[in-house]
């Protein structure tokens, strides 16, 4: 006769096994196999929605995948071009284009602000992070729609606390 701990051990080898095939599916989050007609939008999150989260972090989590699929941070952009967008003031191919944002960004969104209509993520500006200058990529309240705005924000009272 088996002992009831015997049991439990295939169970747990099972529930274990059947979390990792359910992370096989994803790469960085994002599920790989969607609809063609949702992967043709390089402007929409393709991120799994936690429904444990808020919209802040969603939002966070969407524009720290953008700039990082899209080249801005220090990593090099992702290899499917299908993700890269082209920006207000990009001009020629990609690989120029590319090249420009390298280094731009931060990796991680420092704030996040959500209303009704949009959300907005800051990233500090690796190029000038003396001035304290941050880019902001805004997105739709579904997360779509994601672009680096124009122009940079710059924290008046930034240097006062640095001093």
């Amino acid at each position: 006769m088996l002992h009831p701990a015997h049991l439990a051990r295939p169970t747990i080898v099972a529930l274990a096994l059947a979390a990792l095939a359910g992370c096989a599916g994803r790469r960085g989050g994002v599920p790989m196999h969607l609809p063609e007609w949702l992967r043709s939008d390089p402007q929409r999150c393709l991120l799994a929605r936690d429904l444990g989260e808020n919209m802040e972090a969603m939002a966070r989590r969407c524009a720290e995948l953008f700039v990082l699929e899209n080249g801005y941070t220090d990593r090099p952009a992702t290899d499917d071009s299908t993700r890269w967008v082209m920006e207000a003031g990009d001009r020629g191919p990609w690989p120029r284009v590319l090249a420009g944002r390298g280094g731009m960004l931060q990796r991680s969104g420092a704030m996040v602000q959500c209303s009704m209509r949009q959300c907005v993520v800051f990233f500090l500006s690796r190029r000038l992070p003396q001035y304290c200058a941050y880019r902001a990529i805004t997105m739709t309240q579904v997360y779509t729609r994601l672009r680096l705005e124009p122009g940079e924000v710059h924290d008046r009272r930034c240097a006062d606390r640095e001093a």
